[in-house]
């Protein structure tokens, strides 16, 4: 009876052998790619105003508009006197405020668009008449409000638990 477990053992050992050294770009087999990986998509880096220096592990890596390699922002190795900058990018333009943040999965997916506090010297405050840019009305509620708007919906019969637990945890998400 061992022999046979043992040899099931034996006969299952090359197929793992063959998916740990599989592609980083997700498990692959005679079917194409099964789970896709955006480890390789790049990060899209955009600024109001534009042309800020991007700044990752505290080094200099370009100029916004940007696309940045998330290895750069994630790098498996570095100094541990940068360990503070891991993850983080951070935006200087000259006569604004630096703006920093740290990159998550959303910033991964839809990039980063940051607009840079340069008070008098902005160029909008320059121009008079600045294009307004606004939060969406969602964004300028309170969780609370947000959270109380998906209960009401649900109460009303609106969309069903399963939308409603959805929601609620997009909106905790956000935070």
């Amino acid at each position: 009876m061992f022999l046979k477990r043992s040899g099931k053992a034996l006969a299952l050992f090359p197929l793992l052998l063959a998916a740990g050294c599989s592609s980083m770009d997700g498990v692959s087999n005679d079917l194409g790619n099964l789970f896709q990986s955006t480890a390789n998509n790049p990060i899209k880096i955009e600024s109001l105003p534009s042309g800020a220096d991007v700044y990752v592990m505290g080094e200099k890596v370009g100029t916004t508009p940007l696309k940045l390699d998330q290895k750069a922002v994630f790098p498996n190795q570095y100094p541990k006197d940068k360990e503070s900058f891991y993850g983080k990018v951070t935006l200087k333009k000259a006569g604004c405020s630096d703006y920093t943040k740290t990159v998550n999965s959303k910033i991964i997916e839809v990039g980063l668009r940051a607009k840079l506090d340069c008070g008098q010297n902005s160029p909008e405050a320059q121009q008079g008449s600045a294009p307004q840019y606004s939060m969406p009305a969602r964004m300028s509620k309170t969780v609370e409000q947000r959270l109380q708007e998906i209960k009401d919906l649900q109460d009303k019969g609106l969309i069903t638990e399963d939308e409603a637990k959805k929601a609620r945890e997009h909106v905790l998400n956000d935070l």
